[in-house]
């Protein structure tokens, strides 16, 4: 009969097991018959096919599973501020190697070496040849680049360890796959990937992770106020001041005596402007601007900045020239654009006791950089020039000096001057005659406009104008203190033949070089009558050697119009 479990307990307790005559015996495969003693136990171990396994992890779309740790993969704006910085440490490779095939190929200087197109090809592929290499060596020897160390990233193959450097190779490699249409490739494998891996990444099985930094003391922003909008325009006001005082104080640092390493430092002048605020900023968490007024900055979560977000929240600041303001305005949480990108806020909180002494620290280096650049004795604003702030550029920028004259005349309507006539015209005197061996000249150009700080940018001389004459000379002769010593003549003739400038000891030069191989550089100024006659005006020059006790002359021809 069957069991029925659902007897009340009552009724099975009032059963009299004394009166029932029967006993019940129950035989199975583990219950021995009445009587006899139970067997010892043995526990059965399940078959080794049955065995149970925990369920695996599911893993990304990729050949093996990345063991991370503490690492998770770099975020794009993580591997774009890095890029930032790598971009421009590989452009400055441009100068090194500039100067290096100045002396391979023997030349003065560089507007020498780019004429044609050889051996400016020659020069812009050795550059990229030493980017290239700076990236495969930086990330196969130290696993990141200098970018990526600011910014915390590593470079790391599918399984978590170092890369080989024949991944290296091939993700730099394939940069060239990545990198057109405005890094469109790069953008769509790196959105399309758990592991944020761009082209290259994928075909080299390596990707780019970002360490977790150490626990660093958050502010509770909770209780903390935003900075006002008024208050940090005042922060800035003398943050601008100091980093326009730092640009111009290097902008006096350079000499024309040094022409590849003054043009290097003009063209670097932005990203020195963008690198003072981030660098103090990534220190500091502070500017001196806004130490003065007790504001600092912080990632949303209450954190100092970290590399990328100082960059990034720079990188934006010229355009938050413009945009700032109101954006600031109508933002919740005071963020201009620069703050959104980079997760960023500027609170009312006086910084720590760090950032006033880093702050004092910059101040003072300022200050010294713009005392030195003006102490300069050949900075590029100095009285020998005749020229402004701007216009002394001209000297080192050579896209910056006036077109080539041109033959043509311009199509637009240009006064004319009549000319006087001449019953007979002076011949030309003969130029002074060289008698040195060593001495050449360099490099010759004019310029022409009605006042120093106006240049016209056509290269058409009129009547009225300032003539400016720059050249260098190069093949001089050093005394035994290492000084040169040299002494300029001018004569400039009219068409005619008539003498308008005769200037005998015009510019005397004396400084110590370090070498004989510098090119000097010398700068005259020509006032032209306001009824000079039109044609061909000669400038004859004589540069006498005092030491080698020889001279050098030319002449240079120019038309007025």
């Amino acid at each position: 009969m069957p069991l029925n479990w659902d007897d009340d307990e009552e009724d099975l307790t009032e059963i009299d097991y004394k009166k029932r005559p029967t006993r019940i015996l129950v035989h199975d495969e583990l219950t021995p018959p009445l009587g006899q003693a139970f067997p010892p136990v043995v526990r059965r171990e399940p078959p080794p096919e049955t065995a149970i396994h925990p369920p695996e992890e599911p893993r990304a779309t990729m050949s093996r599973s990345p063991a991370l740790g503490a690492y998770a993969p770099a975020a794009s704006r993580d591997r774009f501020a890095a890029f930032c910085i790598d971009s421009w440490l590989a452009a400055l490779l441009y100068w090194p190697v500039g100067y290096g095939l100045l002396k391979f190929f023997g030349i003065a200087t560089m507007a020498l070496l780019h004429q044609g197109r050889g051996r400016l090809a020659i020069h812009v592929a050795a550059t990229l040849l030493m980017a290239f290499l700076y990236y495969v060596i930086m990330e196969s020897v130290f696993g990141a680049t200098l970018g990526k160390f600011f910014c915390r990233l590593r470079v790391i193959d599918e399984n978590g360890e170092s890369a080989a450097l024949g991944s290296v190779f091939i993700r730099n490699l394939l940069r060239l796959v990545d990198y057109p249409f405005a890094f469109l490739i790069a953008v769509i494998t790196m959105e399309s990937s758990p592991l944020n891996q761009r082209f290259g990444d994928r075909a080299a099985k390596t990707l780019v992770i970002k360490k977790t930094r150490r626990r660093l003391p958050a502010l509770d922003l909770t209780h903390t106020p935003l900075a006002s909008t008024f208050s940090r325009l005042l922060a800035e006001a003398v943050d601008l001041l100091l980093a326009l005082t730092l640009i111009y104080g290097l902008f006096l640092w350079m000499r024309p005596e040094h022409p590849l390493l003054s043009r290097a430092l003009f063209l670097n002048l932005p990203a020195i402007f963008i690198l003072y605020y981030t660098l103090l900023e990534f220190l500091l968490g502070s500017t001196p601007g806004k130490t003065l007024f007790k504001r600092q900055v912080v990632l949303e979560n209450g954190e100092p900045p970290d590399g990328t977000g100082a960059l990034l929240r720079n990188l934006l600041r010229p355009l938050d020239y413009l945009l700032g303001y109101p954006l600031m305005v109508l933002s919740p949480r005071k963020q201009r654009l620069g703050d959104m990108t980079a997760n960023t806020l500027v609170v009312a909180k006086a910084p720590p006791g760090k950032a006033w002494l880093g702050s004092a620290l910059a101040f003072v280096l300022v200050l010294l950089t713009a005392y030195s650049g003006a102490r300069n004795p050949n900075n590029p604003i100095r009285k020998d020039y005749g020229l402004g702030a701007i216009q002394g550029l001209k000297v080192f920028i050579p896209s910056l000096r006036p077109a080539p004259l041109s033959s043509k005349r311009p199509s637009g309507p240009v006064p004319q001057k009549t000319q006087k006539p001449t019953l007979t015209s002076k011949q030309p005197s003969p130029s002074p005659v060289s008698t040195s061996d060593k001495l050449s000249l360099a490099e010759f150009y004019f310029a022409t406009g009605p006042a120093p700080a106006q240049i016209r940018q056509d290269g058409i001389f009129r009547s009225g104008d300032l003539v400016f004459l720059f050249f260098k000379m190069q093949g001089f002769t050093l005394n035994k203190a290492g000084e040169v010593n040299l002494v300029e003549d001018l004569k400039v003739e009219d068409p005619e033949g008539k003498v308008i400038l005769e200037e005998p000891d015009i510019v005397t030069l004396s400084k110590t070089l370090q070498n004989d191989k510098t090119a000097v550089l010398f700068a005259n100024q020509v006032q032209l009558a306001g009824d000079a006659p039109l044609g061909k005006y000669r400038a004859v020059i004589v540069i006498r050697d005092q030491v080698a006790e020889t001279q050098f002359s030319f002449e240079k021809v120019f038309e007025l119009q």
